[in-house]
C-alpha cells in the first residue's frame, strides 16, 4: 500500500511537472518560429532527430538492465555504465562522420552547421541515463520530472534569448539544446552521485554477455518506438520540402503535448508500478491506467484540434499558417499513442521484449509506406499516415497483452462516455468562437475558447461519466475534501 501511494503521488507530480516543463519549451518554441522560417527548423529538427536515433541505438538496453537487474550488485551496475558510455561514443563517432552524406540524402545542405552541435548535447545527456533509471528504479519520478521541466525551461531561456538578440539563427537553437542537456545531466547526476553506477568494479565477460542479450530486443524496440515519434521528420523533409517539413514539425510538437507527455509519464511510472504489484492484479492496473488516460488525454487531443485555428493565427506568424490544419489532424492522430505505450509497459515487465520490438518494425514498416503512399498528395495528406501507423500499433499491441490476461473489454463503457463528454466540449468551443469570433483579438479569442473547453469538459463528464471524474479525483487524493466529495456524490 505504501509503494502505491509513493507511485500515484509520483505519477501526479511527474505529469504536473512535466506539463509544466514542456508548456515552456513549447512556448519557445513558438517564440523560436516568430524570428526563424519554417525551412531553418525542419533542418535543426532533423539534425537533432539524427542525434537522437544515435543515441537510441546506443542506448543497448543498459538502462533498462539496470533497472531490472541492479539489484544483483554494483558489478551489474559498473558494467552496464561502461557498455552504454562506450556504445554511445563510437555511435557519436560514426554520426559525425556519417554527416555529408546524411545532408545529401536528406537534401538538407545546412545540415553539417547543426549536427555537430546536437552531437554534443546527446553526449551531454547521455552522462545523466545511468543516474536517471537509478532514481526511476527507487521511485524518486519527482527529481525526473524536475530535471525534464527544467532543462525544457533551459531550452527556451536560451534559444529564445539568443535567437531575438543574435545573427545565430537556427544554431541558437542548437545552443539551446545543449543547455538543456547540460541542465538534465546536472539534476541527475547529483540525484545519485558519481559513485553509485561509475564505482569502479570487477568487468566480466558472462556479465557483457548478458547485456548483449538483454539490449538487443529493447534496443530494436525502443529505437522503433522513438523512430516512430520523430523519423517522419526527415522523410517529410526529403519528401514535401523544408517549408512543408518545417510546418509539420510544429504541428507535431503541438500535437503530441497530451499524447507523448501525458501518456509518456503514465507509461514511465507503470513499468515500475507493474513490476512490483502482484501478478494477479498487473491486468486490472493496466486497464485502470488506460481509463485514467483517456479521461485525461481524449479531451485535451479534441480541445487542441478545436482550438488549432485560432491558436495558429495567435501564436504564429502567417508564414507558418499550414500549421493550423496539419494541427487539427495530428491532435486526433496521435491519441492512440500513449494507449500502445501503456499496453508496452505491461509487456516489458513480463520481459515480452522480442513481441515489442516486433510490433515495432511492423509500425515503422507500415509509417514509412503509408507517408510513401500518401505524400503524392501533399503534406496534409501524408499526415493521415501517422494515424493509420498508431492505429496497427495499437492493435498489435492489444492482441499481444490480451494473450498474457489483459481483457480490454472494461474499457468501451468509459471511453463512449468520454467520447460523449469531448463532443460536448467541442460543441462548447464552437458556439463560443461563433459568438465572439472577429469581436476581439485573436489572443483573446484563443484564451476564451481555451477556458470554454476547460469548463465545457468536466461538466460533461460529470453528466456522462458516469462516476468516472470522481473516481480520477479519488485516486489523486482530492476526493477527501468535505465539498468536492459531496459534489461528486451528486
Amino acid at each position: 500500500m505504501k509503494d502505491r501511494h509513493k507511485i500515484v503521488s509520483a505519477a501526479a507530480w511527474s505529469i504536473g511537472a512535466g506539463l509544466a516543463g514542456r508548456a515552456v519549451g513549447l512556448l519557445g518554441t513558438l517564440l523560436i518560429a516568430r524570428h526563424l522560417s519554417p525551412d531553418i527548423v525542419a533542418e535543426v529538427t532533423v539534425a537533432t532527430i539524427i542525434a537522437l536515433t544515435g543515441n537510441w541505438i546506443g542506448a543497448w538496453g543498459c538502462g533498462q538492465y539496470v533497472m531490472v537487474r541492479g539489484g544483483e550488485g554494483r558489478e551489474a551496475i559498473f558494467t552496464a555504465s561502461v557498455f552504454y558510455l562506450l556504445a554511445g561514443s563510437l555511435v557519436i563517432a560514426a554520426t559525425w562522420w556519417a554527416t555529408p552524406w546524411l545532408a545529401d540524402w536528406l537534401q538538407a545542405p545546412n545540415l553539417a552547421a547543426y549536427l555537430p552541435g546536437a552531437l554534443l548535447g546527446i553526449g551531454i545527456r547521455r552522462l545523466g541515463a545511468i543516474p536517471d533509471k537509478l532514481l526511476a528504479r527507487e521511485l524518486r519520478f519527482g527529481r525526473i520530472a524536475m530535471a525534464t521541466a527544467l532543462g525544457d525551461v533551459a531550452y527556451a531561456t536560451v534559444a529564445v534569448t539568443l535567437v531575438s538578440t543574435t545573427n545565430l539563427g537556427g544554431r541558437a537553437m542548437i545552443l539551446g539544446f545543449i543547455a538543456q542537456s547540460c541542465v538534465i545531466a546536472g539534476i541527475t547526476i547529483t540525484g545519485t552521485g558519481w559513485r553509485s553506477w561509475l564505482a569502479p568494479a570487477r568487468l566480466r565477460w558472462a556479465r557483457v554477455r548478458d547485456i548483449i542479450r538483454f539490449g538487443a530486443p529493447i534496443t530494436g524496440e525502443i529505437t522503433l518506438a522513438e523512430g516512430g515519434r520523430y523519423w517522419d521528420k526527415p522523410l517529410m523533409l526529403r519528401l514535401v520540402g523544408a517549408h512543408d517539413a518545417g510546418a509539420y514539425g510544429m504541428a507535431f510538437n503541438l500535437a503530441q503535448l497530451p499524447a507523448v507527455y501525458v501518456g509518456g509519464h503514465i507509461g514511465t511510472v507503470m513499468v515500475p508500478a507493474i513490476v512490483r504489484a502482484e501478478p494477479a492484479a498487473r491486468a486490472p492496473l493496466i486497464v485502470n491506467a488506460l481509463v485514467v488516460a483517456a479521461v485525461l488525454l481524449c479531451p485535451m487531443g479534441a480541445g487542441l484540434a478545436m482550438v488549432a485555428p485560432t491558436l495558429v493565427a495567435a501564436l504564429l506568424p502567417p508564414t507558418w499558417a499550414l500549421v493550423a490544419p496539419l494541427l487539427g489532424v495530428l491532435a486526433f492522430m496521435l491519441l492512440l499513442g500513449p494507449g500502445s505505450y501503456i499496453l508496452s509497459s505491461f509487456l516489458t515487465s513480463l520481459g515480452r521484449n522480442a513481441i515489442l520490438m516486433w510490433i515495432e518494425v511492423a509500425t515503422m514498416a507500415v509509417l514509412l509506406a503509408a507517408f510513401a503512399v500518401l505524400a503524392r498528395w501533399g503534406v496534409m495528406a501524408a499526415a493521415f499516415a501517422v494515424g493509420v501507423a498508431m492505429l496497427v500499433q495499437w492493435l498489435l499491441t492489444v492482441q499481444a497483452c490480451h494473450r498474457d490476461g489483459v481483457r480490454l473489454g472494461r474499457l468501451w463503457s468509459p471511453l463512449s462516455r468520454v467520447a460523449l463528454a469531448c463532443v460536448a466540449m467541442a460543441l462548447a468551443v464552437w458556439g463560443a468562437r461563433a459568438l465572439i469570433a472577429g469581436q476581439v483579438p485573436a489572443s483573446a479569442q484563443l484564451l476564451l475558447e481555451v477556458a470554454t473547453g476547460v469548463l465545457a469538459y468536466p461538466v460533461a463528464l460529470g453528466v456522462f461519466g458516469g462516476g468516472l471524474l470522481g473516481n480520477l479525483l479519488q485516486s489523486a487524493g482530492l476526493g477527501r475534501l468535505p465539498l468536492l466529495g459531496r459534489w461528486l456524490r451528486g
